[in-house]
Parts: C-alpha cells; sequence; structure tokens
C-alpha cells in the first residue's frame, strides 16, 4: 500500500465520506470532527470541525510545521450517527494514514 506524501511545513486537504449502503449521509448536526496524531503518536489536531462540502462530505485543511517529525501521520474523522433503538447515537471513525516527507 502506498501512502500519499506531503511535504513537511506545507498544508493538505483532508476529507471524509460518510454513506449508509450507497447513500450519502449527514452526522447528527451536520458536524464531522477529526483528530490527527504525528508520527510519534501525539495529536496534533483535536476534534477540530470539517467543513461541509455536500451531503455526507466533509473537508479540513492540516497544516504541518517545519519542525514537525516526519513519518506516517493518523488521520482519524469521527461523527455521531442516529442507530436507532437500542443503540441510539453512537460514534463512527474513518481513520487514513498520510506521509509526511521531505520534497522528493
Amino acid at each position: 500500500m502506498t501512502l500519499t506524501k506531503y511535504e513537511r511545513g506545507s498544508t493538505f486537504k483532508t476529507t471524509v465520506t460518510w454513506m449508509s449502503s450507497s447513500t450519502y449521509v449527514d452526522p447528527s448536526g451536520q458536524k464531522s470532527y477529526l483528530d490527527v496524531y504525528d508520527s510519534l503518536g501525539t495529536k496534533i489536531f483535536d476534534s477540530v470541525e470539517g467543513s461541509k462540502e455536500s451531503t455526507g462530505i466533509y473537508k479540513y485543511y492540516v497544516s504541518t510545521n517545519s519542525t514537525d517529525p516526519l513519518g506516517v501521520y493518523v488521520v482519524d474523522w469521527w461523527a455521531r450517527f442516529n442507530y436507532g433503538t437500542p443503540w441510539n447515537y453512537e460514534t463512527k471513525h474513518e481513520r487514513s494514514e498520510i506521509q509526511i516527507s521531505y520534497l522528493d
């Protein structure tokens, strides 16, 4: 599996797509959040709210610093969905990994 690479010190766009079967769906309150962990496991973004692009699709621009560690970063999108009785509202996560590196 090849990871998408971004240069350290740059800004990149991350998106999440929420679906039920083949239908785009919005989470509770039409709010999606993300946490970003650097290659050392340190949370560098905590519960940041993404922007809605369209039904079920949310985005956020993540900025990295020139001093951030190189390596694999985890982007963890999460939102709450109503699954009905008996579960009611539960949190769903969508995770992805990207690589922060020097410019090739």
